[in-house]
């Protein structure tokens, strides 16, 4: 992934073998290994052990249940982009700890991203052209089984995850928490040598056309209530001016909150320096205790 960045045959490698369903999971110095998306769920280990499980459809995911027997709300974790050259990369376990903070009776359901080069961001690949129906059907069919209502599931994500959180929140009306969401593939063609991969056909829409056609779809709908959601972003990340630009017609349905924070300097620093707010808006949200709209700067 690294030398795809500066070597124009590495990256078409890459590519080819993302849009034939080849993956990346294992590296050393001296070689890299691939392999084929359908072998996936034989050869990983925390699927054979039952850690993790996977739908018909292929969407693979962890449930932790909450220690007491009934369920009354669920989150939803979208995985970041991780590049640690092992099947766990697809599923990183962003915010760990989280059901230490979270309200009681609270399941999590931890959705992994596999496709593409550095992911699908949780949307349809060349190669997955029903990935994101199959998410969809995921979230609908695990909340039903547990006997979740609509009302009290929150999308959760940081970066890729975010790009997940706030396309299925605004596509399936449940409420998220999005922190500092890519919504655009623009930024990293242009000034980080593509970094996700984004511009050799692995995904048949651009993210900016993806969200651009689902906003106005959501904005002008007469037959559902807006959405409810919470983007935590700085003014100091590249993705900001994208995320605000993008969302902006649902402005008067959601909260943008503006962290200010010094230690924030580039779009990685966005999640761990915001932590708090990620918390209270998730567990607002989940209680259904009501949050302002508009943008409000925090600390």
């Amino acid at each position: 992934m690294r030398e795809g960045l500066t070597d124009g045959n590495v990256r078409s490698l890459m590519t080819s073998l993302a849009n034939h369903g080849f993956s990346l999971y294992y590296n050393n110095l001296s070689e890299n290994r691939f392999i084929r998306h359908d072998r996936i769920y034989r050869h990983w280990d925390a699927l054979k052990d039952g850690q993790l499980r996977f739908t018909e459809s292929g969407i693979v995911y962890e449930y932790e249940p909450p220690d007491a027997p009934q369920v009354e709300q669920l989150i939803v974790i979208f995985s970041p982009i991780s590049s640690v050259p092992r099947l766990r990369r697809f599923n990183w376990r962003s915010f760990g700890g989280i059901r230490k903070y979270v309200a009681p009776r609270t399941g999590i359901l931890r959705v992994a991203d596999l496709g593409g080069v550095k992911g699908a961001f949780y949307l349809n690949t060349t190669f997955l052209p029903s990935n994101a129906q199959n998410v969809q059907d995921l979230i609908r069919d695990f909340a039903a089984s547990l006997g979740v209502v609509d009302n009290r599931i929150v999308l959760y994500g940081a970066s890729k995850g975010g790009t997940g959180a706030t396309y299925h929140g605004l596509r399936a009306g449940l409420k998220f928490v999005a922190v500092d969401p890519i919504l655009s593939d623009e930024w990293y063609e242009t000034h980080e040598s593509d970094y996700h991969y984004t511009a050799d056909g692995v995904f048949p829409r651009p993210k900016q056309e993806v969200f651009e056609g689902l906003v106005a779809h959501v904005s002008g709908s007469v037959d559902r209530d807006p959405p409810r959601g919470v983007v935590v972003t700085s003014d100091k990340s590249p993705q900001y001016e994208t995320v605000v630009e993008s969302l902006a017609p649902l402005s008067d349905s959601l909260l943008f909150l503006n962290s200010t924070n010094p230690a924030i300097l580039k779009h990685p620093d966005v999640a761990p320096n915001t932590i708090y707010s990620q918390l209270m808006a998730i567990n607002s949200l989940i209680m259904d205790i009501p949050l302002p709209s508009g943008k409000v700067a925090i600390p």
